[in-house]
């Protein structure tokens, strides 16, 4: 085989190019590798926090020691090297499959409807309260034992799992998040052009895998100084950490005290360098991270402010006030609709080609067509509509309500595809929208039963699978030939990823109880979510007559930046910062800060092209960390099994 530059023949990588039959086949592998791996971690071995991130670890770390071995094999000019859309392929798939277990979709949403039965006890009152609202078509009963097992464990061992407990529940759960899927898989190809073309969002967390992915093809990183020097400092560090295992005395490397207290009034700050954040950080636009931690500041001024007058909503000791909360919240609302306004042209585009066939519309280089998108979208829209309303919700709230879920969701992918910022959560849900529409008393007993299950699969408020199927549609159009194959993949890896899941975590509880998980999504969210479903249903649950006027004092605030921003060309701020910081990305903000002080400095002695040459130290760091999370796991596992040393975190 004629060989040029290193590089396997280009003949035989053309006729790869594109979405192969074997890039699905080890893109569903790499996802049941996440997917088992990140169960096991978090309900087992309890080494670290695998997927609270929208690039989950869990992922990173394989996916590194994919990319990896693929440059060596090119390196090796093996004829059996991936190609770069091949890997694009894989790490799309992956990233779907990263959304479904433990802190993605299947803790919160399998301890939710398996505890109302196994613990309603006569001092929390949920079998006076709300027992008569759970439909039985959706909660297992814990008939002969099925729910104690599971928390306690199986009696004997040679008993037999009670499978058949879970079925006819699943089965209506599965039908619900079938249709948010497909909701958010229209979304996200319909909006493709609007975001990557007309706006040109960077997408920041494709970025250092996109390098990965080019490595030793485009990318020469295994020789690369910065790249191995930027490997070997989070490398060494948790290397070095991983002595103080076996010796308690050793002294550790620490990278930050955690959450520092500012004063009598001013919030708590986060303080801790975090080698993920700051890598990724660093592909992001730079006027984004400086807004992000200006607006910060500005949040905590506030929250000061308010406190030494009085006026506090609810005291968090964070920034978290529900005084500044709801103005992210309020900003984040305004964030969606404005950016749909500002895609009317594009969205009536699509509808256009969707229902007259426009031959001047092009969607040939889209995932799914126009048409099918449209349709599958009115399809979503209307099944969840008469979902919500067969558990319960009136109609009127179950409209609001399905739209809330898109404008929410929509909102966090927006948010990561323009910021990068990777531990983010909504600031809004779509049930917080409701009381500000229908007012906080205007729910009956069973809409706020059903309300309270419903919530449970927004996986820990990152919008399920509509952030990496956003960023799956940017994949598919660098994909080239065969593109329409990677929705296939992706619905593969839905389905019987979602099924092994459900399928591995009932087999875990049931083989050593599920108290033993020490999991909070599992075992801790779910209690502390009925004790409240009981206090609103009694009346009891607090609501503030000034919380309206905070939200609106957000959406103010956002117009505000917003009309500076498109308006003068020397305004520095992005409207976008003002989401950012009151969600789980506190504890991501000083890490924020420290990349974008990084980046201005670079920027300002060699400009872009120094900018350039850096890449590979970030990217360095990421690598370097992910392989340190990985070698702690694997020490865990050999001396400390189930003791787990967490290594990732926030």
């Amino acid at each position: 085989m004629a060989l040029e530059e290193g590089i396997v023949d280009r003949d035989a990588l053309a006729a790869r190019e594109g979405v192969t039959a074997r890039s699905i086949i080890l893109g569903l592998a790499l996802a049941l590798v996440v997917i088992g791996w990140n169960t096991y971690v978090e309900y087992i071995a309890h080494t670290a926090r695998m997927n609270i991130t929208h690039f989950p670890i869990a992922l990173f770390a394989p996916y590194v020691v994919l990319t990896l071995g693929n440059a060596l094999a090119r390196r090796w000019q093996a004829p059996w090297a991936l190609t770069i859309t091949e890997v694009w392929t894989i790490l799309a798939m992956g990233l779907v499959g990263a959304a479904v277990p433990a802190y993605g979709l299947t803790s919160y949403f399998l301890g939710m409807i398996s505890i109302p039965y196994y613990l309603a006890t006569p001092e929390n009152q949920w079998g006076s309260y709300f027992h008569q609202y759970l439909p039985n078509w959706l909660i297992p009963s814990n008939e002969g034992g099925a729910m104690q097992w599971l928390f306690e464990g199986m009696p004997s061992p040679d008993m037999p799992i009670p499978w058949g407990v879970w079925f006819v529940p699943l089965f209506g759960w599965m039908t619900f998040i079938a249709a948010i899927v497909v909701g958010c898989i229209c979304l996200a190809v319909m909006l493709r052009k609007q975001w990557a073309e007309h706006e040109r969002l960077a997408y920041p967390i494709l970025h250092p895998a996109g390098d990965l992915a080019e490595a030793e093809y485009k990318v020469p990183l295994l020789k690369n100084k910065f790249f191995l020097f930027g490997a070997a400092i989070p490398f060494l560090i948790l290397s070095w950490n991983i002595i103080s295992y076996f010796s308690p005395g050793f002294p550790v490397i620490s990278l930050g005290p955690g959450w520092m207290p500012m004063g009598v009034y001013f919030p708590r700050i986060h303080v801790r360098f975090n080698f993920y954040t700051v890598g990724f950080a660093y592909f992001a636009n730079l006027d984004v991270l400086f807004s992000i931690w200006v607006f910060y500041l500005f949040y905590c001024v506030q929250a000061m402010f308010y406190r030494r007058l009085g006026i506090n909503l609810s005291n968090k000791g964070s920034a978290a006030d529900a005084t500044t909360s709801l103005q992210a919240g309020g900003a984040f609302v305004a964030m969606v609709l404005f950016g749909l306004w500002m895609a009317r042209f594009h969205i009536r585009d699509v509808f256009v080609k969707a229902f007259r066939g426009d031959r001047h519309i092009e969607d040939s280089d889209e995932m799914l067509s126009y048409r099918a998108c449209a349709f599958g979208l009115l399809f979503s829209l209307i099944f969840l509509i008469f979902w919500f309303q067969a558990v319960g919700i009136s109609w009127a709230v179950a409209i609001v309500l399905t739209l809330g879920i898109f404008i929410t969701y929509l909102g966090t992918a927006r948010v990561i595809a323009e910021t990068g910022v990777i531990y983010f959560s909504m600031p809004m849900t779509p049930n917080g929208l409701l009381p500000f529409i229908f007012g906080p008393k205007s729910f009956d007993a069973s809409t706020l039963t059903a309300l309270r299950l419903v919530d449970s699969v927004r996986s820990q408020s990152k919008a399920m699978f509509m952030p990496p199927l956003v960023h799956a549609a940017r994949i598919a159009d660098m994909a080239g030939r065969n593109k329409k194959r990677l929705i296939l993949g992706i619905g593969l890896t839905l389905v019987v990823g979602i099924g092994a899941a459900i399928a591995y975590s009932l087999y875990l509880g049931y083989l050593h109880g599920a108290y033993n998980f020490n999991d909070f999504p599992f075992t801790r969210y779910p209690p502390r979510t009925y004790d409240g479903l009981v206090t609103a249903l009694k009346g009891e649950e607090k609501w503030e007559s000034e919380r309206p006027l905070f939200l609106l004092l957000g959406i103010g605030i956002f117009a505000v930046v917003s009309l500076m921003r498109y308006r003068f060309a020397w305004w520095p701020l992005a409207p976008i910062g003002m989401v950012v910081p009151l969600t789980h990305a506190v504890h991501s903000v000083f890490s924020v800060f420290m990349a974008w002080g990084i980046k201005s400095i670079i920027l300002r002695i060699g400009g872009v092209d120094l900018y350039r040459r850096l890449r590979p130290l970030f990217l360095g760091l990421l690598v370097g960390h992910a392989l340190g999370v990985l070698l702690s796991f694997f020490v865990d596992q050999i001396w400390f099994p189930g003791q787990g040393h967490r290594t990732h975190s926030w």
